[in-house]
């Protein structure tokens, strides 16, 4: 980790734990190991604010989602406290819900009422997984530049946002915008 966001005792602690749950899994599209993507979304974070609830919260937020069932909600309280595994909890999307109102619907509407807090590692891991975009099909960047827009465009109209989430989603729309002038307008005009 970079000398500028050294890690507290609890993060160097959730940094083991977090690449120990997610060891010998990898990113769908890039193939590298998973733990480069929680690694990348603590380093997001850390940049716009550095209380070590929020990295900790950051090198677990797909513990419960991915490691499950060897990685439990009280596993984190025991290891964690409450307050790391109740951002967790919260940063854990629910299938049945997603599979009932649709991704984009779903991901708007938790994001739209979750915490502070849990927005600002929410916003750092989509602003991580829009970064990926490169080594994603065609059709799958197409999907997620269209679902992050429809999340961006509506939280920002909707919710009140902390000086934080409004810098990661900046890094966002400069994303999008440079997805949309590089891939989408570009395949569209075949």
């Amino acid at each position: 980790m970079p000398k500028k966001y050294p890690l507290t005792e609890l993060e160097q602690k959730a940094w083991n734990f977090a690449q120990e749950a997610h060891k010998g899994t990898s990113r769908k599209f890039s193939g590298d190991p998973y733990f480069e993507h929680v690694r990348k979304v603590f380093k997001l974070v850390k940049k716009v604010d550095t209380r070590e609830i929020l990295g900790s919260a950051a090198l677990l937020h797909d513990t419960l989602e991915d490691c499950h069932p060897q990685v439990t909600y009280e596993i984190l309280v025991e290891n964690f406290g409450k307050e790391v595994a109740n951002l967790v909890k919260e940063l854990t999307s629910k299938e049945d819900l997603v599979d009932a109102m649709g991704k984009s619907d779903y991901l708007l509407d938790k994001m739209a009422t979750m915490s502070d807090d849990a927005l600002t590692v929410k916003l750092s891991d989509r602003l991580q997984n829009l970064s990926d975009h490169f080594s994603a099909s065609d059709k799958f960047r197409k999907k997620y530049y269209e679902e992050t827009k429809y999340i961006v465009d509506s939280l920002k109209a909707n919710r009140q946002l902390n000086k934080s989430q409004i810098t990661i989603i900046n890094l966002i729309k400069g994303l999008l915008d440079m997805m949309n002038k590089r891939y989408i307008q570009t395949f569209e005009g075949f």
